[in-house]
């Protein structure tokens, strides 16, 4: 029973996230007056389908609860009725990029939306890397760090929350010491070398540094709800972006990342804690299916916007046969990728 629950919150969540996506483009295509044949709601065998008097559009609603897409036409079809200006890749410039870049967009009016109603109901939340207490005898107690300070830098990198931290600290590659910078209560700026203790379980090592760092707090009120919109999506947004950037120059390992088989278990964990975790969770996830979207790879809608704007400056098309290619690669690649990543999360399951 536990995991059809588990299953079920996954498949809500990421239905949902996937749904607005392809909403944004269901919309920009509908308003720059690209032929839409079917928005769909859920993947797979149909349940219902609808189609209003006098509309091209036909809406349906499928079985599994994963997603939907939006069905138009792209590509010119000599053998097609559909009118060529009704043809995405015949529209103006800013048009397709629009009906690109939408589901994009959308992603992160969602993500805006939940951390709003999570700022209304539950307060905004706020953390830093205070250190409310040092363990006697640990890494940052022999460095001399004392409860109170503030770390502001981790090895010449800003830390403006915990997640700077983590992200700097922990999740990056292993190295024997570390350089923090603090901020003590009298306003001193203060810099410390720490050589953390290496734990090793489950063949993963994991550093200990001997610090406790503040709870996070909450500031209630609609103000604040408004404030947490668009400062948690920034702040998230930020963070992934350090992760990507951080993967890309091999800071951060492969291992560290997590496809479906993570994502439940993270779900598996979380989903007890309460509706404020969920929708913390379904933000974040969104803001990520933004990002990653912007990736110019020809898979995602960010390798799309790429050929796009090579086009406008070469002022040519680059060819079906070329587009064809490069998707045949980015798709290799991301389903090599989606292997590995699948792989890492069974044996993160697998030795607990």
């Amino acid at each position: 029973m536990n995991f059809i629950v588990t299953i079920l919150i996954l498949f809500i969540m990421l239905g949902i996230i996937i749904s607005i996506h392809e909403f944004g483009h269901f919309i920009a295509a509908k308003k720059s007056g690209v032929y839409v044949d079917e928005f769909s709601l859920g993947m797979g065998p149909l349940i219902f389908k609808h189609k209003p008097k006098n509309s091209e559009t036909t809406y349906s609603l499928r079985l599994l609860p994963i997603g939907g897409y939006v069905s138009m036409a792209e590509k010119e079809d000599k053998k097609s009725k559909i009118k060529k200006d009704r043809v995405l890749e015949n529209k103006g410039f800013f048009s397709v990029l629009w009906v690109l870049i939408n589901g994009i967009v959308f992603n992160f009016i969602l993500a805006i939306v939940l951390f709003f109603i999570s700022g209304l109901f539950y307060g905004k939340p706020y953390s830093d890397a205070t250190i409310i207490q040092v363990v006697e005898n640990g890494a940052a107690f022999n460095a001399g760090i004392e409860a109170g300070d503030k770390i502001i830098k981790v090895n010449g990198k800003s830390i403006e929350t915990l997640d700077d931290f983590v992200l700097e600290a922990s999740a990056k590659k292993l190295k024997d010491s570390y350089t923090f910078e603090v901020i003590k209560p009298d306003k001193r700026i203060v810099s410390y070398v720490l050589s953390p203790e290496i734990k090793k379980e489950n063949n993963e090592e994991t550093r200990v540094f001997g610090i406790v760092f503040d709870g996070v707090k909450y500031k209630k009120g609609f103000k604040n709800a408004i404030s947490y919109a668009f400062s948690g999506t920034y702040e998230n947004s930020k963070t992934i972006i350090r992760i990507l950037v951080s993967l890309f120059k091999g800071e951060v390992s492969v291992k560290n990342l997590s496809g479906p088989v993570g994502i439940y278990s993270v779900v598996d964990t979380v989903k007890t804690q309460g509706l404020q975790t969920l929708l913390y969770l379904t933000a974040y996830l969104s803001i990520n299916v933004g990002i990653v979207n912007l990736i110019p790879i020809p898979v995602f809608d960010g390798g799309r916007i790429f050929i796009l704007i090579i086009e406008k400056i070469i002022k040519r098309k680059t060819g079906e046969k070329l587009e064809t290619a490069l998707n045949f690669i980015g798709f290799g690649l991301m389903i090599l990728l989606m292997i590995v990543v699948t792989f890492n999360d069974i044996v993160r399951l697998i030795t607990g």
